[in-house]
């Protein structure tokens, strides 16, 4: 904010009670855009002198690395800035596969029938575990 130019920050907040000031001590640092998406994009348009100029589209992640908080952050230009705005993302976090439980049961092969005990059975479905055999 010293010189006037726009920075793009990436980071994560931290898990604290207190305050955490992540725009810097500078009065002049002003907060273009705040988002949690993973992927972000963003479009940099710019403004005054620079109004003619095309707008920026930004892969964030592209751009710049996840950084503390108190990092300064990466100058998206030397041109005045006048809005940052989030555009849709081009990919998504692959969802988390969700663990598949399997289950063992012993079956008599003579009858067709389970070896364990229904109270065995209803304990290893429920995942109650034994002290002693």
């Amino acid at each position: 904010a010293d010189q006037g130019y726009a920075y793009l920050k990436r980071f994560t907040f931290e898990a604290t009670e207190k305050a955490l000031n992540f725009l810097g001590e500078n009065s002049a640092s002003q907060l273009f855009l705040l988002t949690d998406v993973v992927y972000p994009r963003v479009k940099v348009v710019f403004g005054g002198n620079d109004d003619f100029r095309e707008p920026l589209e930004i892969d964030v992640e592209e751009f710049i690395t996840v950084k503390s908080y108190k990092a300064k952050g990466k100058r998206i230009s030397n041109y005045e800035v006048k809005t940052v705005e989030e555009l849709e993302p081009l990919r998504f976090p692959e969802p988390d596969p969700e663990p598949q439980e399997t289950m063992k049961v012993e079956i008599d092969e003579e009858n067709g029938e389970s070896t364990l005990s229904d109270a065995d059975l209803r304990d290893e479905i429920i995942g109650q575990m034994k002290l002693f055999d």
